[in-house]
């Protein structure tokens, strides 16, 4: 939720999420009205049910207590998609239920309509979610007392392995992303700090620590859902480029600050082109294809095809495995990089072979060939 003030237009506007929907309002004297407004525009939203079961807690309702939990303790990006479900879900059933009515068979009805597995298992997984939160905190209310997802099993699922750039790619990357904004700075950081984007735009100048050099890296990524601090060594690139955005900023709270933010000097929450742009700068081929729904204009509600590019993420995996493969640093250092908890999590990322795996079929080798038998093997196992 966020209020501002539009500098052309000289009025305060709001914004806010509800159910995985964006609400705006505009036109306000004062930031007071806009709060106010904001207020009583949530709270219409809240009350407008689609069709109120006649008695116990409803569905839409259960979700509304679920997703303003879900909106305090995860980040926005899994907020949305966990509303974008429920809403799915609620679409599906035609209308607000009773929660404590809802059986396996009718959630069973709903996944068996999703395109593949892997949805039947997110949806699944999420859904379960607000049941459970539902069952353990609101239960007396609800008269729910069992989850309906309890029993459902996992569909089987394999996963596609996922594309990585080459090294050639990377260094493509880096020479068409713009010294002039911070596309190079950014891709640079995202390359030595083996860090997640997200974790990168919320980086603060407190964050940075030039004489010890040592960056601060804040992540989500773990149980609980609090905000845990990484530290991480620099190294001479990183420090240079660390040094040379530092030396031509222009507030003093965020590294990657987002200037078209106004008077709120907020930060970059997203980028969601910069990386299809670079890799079409640099000529780089797209790694897929996929379809978009145009949201405005004459052709709304109609789709177009899009071409798909390597993401942040892809340059996290790439500097994993081009540690393991090409600088021979051990699996539990490149773990200690990607501040992973586990190291299962590292393997996946390298897609690693054991040593003694390797070693094993190394002494393999020349026993079983096609090549012709000698005269000692003919003997060894010829007839007596």
């Amino acid at each position: 939720m966020s209020i501002w003030k539009d500098k052309q237009k000289g009025y305060w506007r709001y914004s806010f999420q509800y159910m995985g929907k964006a609400y705006t309002g505009s036109g306000y004297g004062t930031r007071r009205e806009a709060e106010s407004a904001r207020s009583v525009r949530r709270d219409s939203e809240r009350s407008a049910l689609p069709v109120q079961p006649k008695t116990g807690m409803g569905f839409y309702e259960a979700s509304r207590l679920y997703l303003d939990h879900a909106e305090r303790r995860f980040v926005h990006d899994t907020y949305t998609y966990k509303a974008t479900i429920l809403s799915r879900f609620l679409a599906h059933l035609g209308g607000d239920v009773e929660i404590k009515s809802i059986s396996p068979g009718a959630v069973m009805d709903f996944l068996q309509t999703l395109p593949s597995n892997n949805a039947y298992n997110v949806h699944r997984k999420d859904l379960s979610a607000m049941f459970a939160f539902i069952r353990r905190n609101h239960r007396q209310q609800s008269g729910l007392d069992v989850n309906p997802c309890a029993d459902i099993e996992r569909m089987p699922h394999t996963s596609k392995p996922k594309a990585l750039p080459s090294e050639e790619d990377i260094l493509k990357m880096i020479m068409a992303a713009d010294p002039e904004t911070d596309e190079r700075d950014l891709l640079l950081c995202c390359i030595h700090t083996l860090g997640r984007v997200d974790e990168l735009l919320r980086l603060t100048w407190q964050d940075v620590n030039f004489e010890s050099r040592v960056v601060t890296l804040w992540t989500r990524k773990r149980k609980g859902g609090a905000y845990e601090a990484d530290p991480l060594p620099m190294n001479q690139d990183l420090y240079d480029v660390l040094k040379r955005v530092w030396k031509k900023r222009k507030q003093e709270q965020w590294v990657f600050f987002n200037e078209k933010a106004g008077e709120k000097g907020d930060r970059y929450h997203h980028r969601p082109r910069m990386m299809g742009s670079i890799c079409k700068r640099a000529g780089i081929v797209p790694i897929g294809h996929s379809q978009r729904k145009i949201g405005r204009g004459k052709k709304k509600g109609k789709y177009k095809d899009i071409d798909l590019y390597y993401g942040f993420h892809s340059l996290r995996h790439f500097m994993a495995s081009y540690l393991a493969d090409r600088e021979k640093v051990g699996t539990q250092a490149i773990s200690k990089l990607l501040r992973h908890k586990s190291i299962r999590t590292t393997e996946i990322y390298l897609h690693s072979v054991d040593e003694s795996q390797r070693s094993a079929m190394v002494s393999l080798e020349g026993k079983f060939t096609s090549k012709k038998p000698d005269a000692h093997t003919e003997g060894a196992h010829g007839e007596t």
